[in-house]
């Protein structure tokens, strides 16, 4: 599974004003930005919205260890782009968090129900996004000044 955060034209035109500013040096700042601001910004919203297992009698958490509680993503890193994936893994095995594979789509007799949390956690975290990165192009206008 993963969130994909890419520009659309309402954060551009946020941003336009301090990218044309800063002309040519825009791009470097925004992709340094993101490599190193994103995790602060995306993640934990779509951690807090990672569903926790259920005993089967649906009272009380299971007795396990949960993704929410781990490193579940990774990132990697585009052009003005970003992607957190979950790291997923074979569900056969012990500790993995083969749940994340599919858990936007509801697959399998236990996740009926498709939880959509990595798009809704994306969702939510995109004007904090893009805030920081107004921050750090205003920084560096500054540092130009």
């Amino acid at each position: 599974m993963r969130a994909d955060f890419d520009f659309n034209h309402l954060e551009f035109d946020r941003l336009q004003e301090n990218i044309s500013r800063l002309g040519d040096k825009a791009e470097e700042t925004m992709n340094k930005s993101l490599a190193e601001r994103t995790e602060e910004a995306i993640v934990p919203r779509i951690t807090s919205l990672i569903p926790i297992s259920r005993n089967p009698n649906g009272r009380g958490i299971r007795n396990k260890v949960h993704a929410r509680n781990l490193v579940w993503h990774k990132k990697e890193l585009g052009n003005l782009s970003v992607t957190i994936k979950s790291r997923g893994g074979a569900a056969n095995k012990r500790g993995s968090l083969g749940y994340l594979v599919f858990p936007d789509e509801g697959r399998g007799s236990s996740n009926p129900v498709a939880h959509e949390f990595m798009a809704r956690g994306l969702e939510e975290g995109t004007p904090d996004l893009v805030d920081v990165l107004e921050e750090d192009l205003i920084k560096r206008i500054e540092e130009e000044l």
